[in-house]
């Protein structure tokens, strides 16, 4: 494809992959992507920025940050994603390039704590008030040990103990 080979003589492409005919998947570094996403959308018309998406490789002690753009003109969807330190996620925020992408970035920092150095509002709650726990969609979270020891054991409205019930559930489930 003329983009990619476009891309690899400006920017180090780590990985490509045509999904289908219109979506393309463009791996590059922490680096390149700021100016490799500018390139798309200044030179090569990728000028929607239709999600910012993010994966916990918690084996791997990193993060994945894929930012999905959509070219009007062509009708083609690309993907380009990096890799981020899992121990130190920071990163510089796109916002200026795309106001929608501050919504993106105010979320995925609450949600999986990246820090998106020159975003104004990400520091803001979105849906976590008074949050003091680490984020709760890592992959290291443990949701089960968070509720019990906030909310501790207890029935629901119609008296029945659903955490016991789903558990006796799941054990039998097991045993067949």
């Amino acid at each position: 494809m003329e983009l990619v080979e476009r891309l690899k003589k400006k920017f180090e492409v780590i990985g490509f992959k045509k999904q289908r005919k219109d979506l393309f998947i463009v791996e590059t570094t922490k680096k390149d992507l700021i100016p490799m996403l500018f390139y798309l959308k200044e030179y090569e018309g990728f000028r929607t920025l239709t999600l910012i998406s993010y994966v916990d490789w918690i084996e791997e002690g990193k993060f994945q940050l894929s930012y999905i753009l959509w070219n009007s003109r062509t009708k083609d969807n690309i993907i380009v994603e990096f890799r981020l330190d899992r121990e130190k996620p920071d990163f510089e925020t796109i916002y200026r390039m795309w106001p929608q992408a501050e919504a993106y970035e105010r979320e995925i920092h609450e949600m999986f704590g990246v820090n998106f150095e020159g975003n104004p509002t990400q520091h803001e709650e979105l849906i976590l008030e008074d949050w003091d726990d680490i984020p709760p969609m890592r992959r290291d979270f443990d949701t089960l040990k968070y509720s019990m020891e906030r909310f501790g054991e207890r029935e629901s409205k119609s008296g029945i103990n659903i955490r016991k019930e789903i558990s006796e559930q799941y054990d039998e489930w097991r045993r067949k």
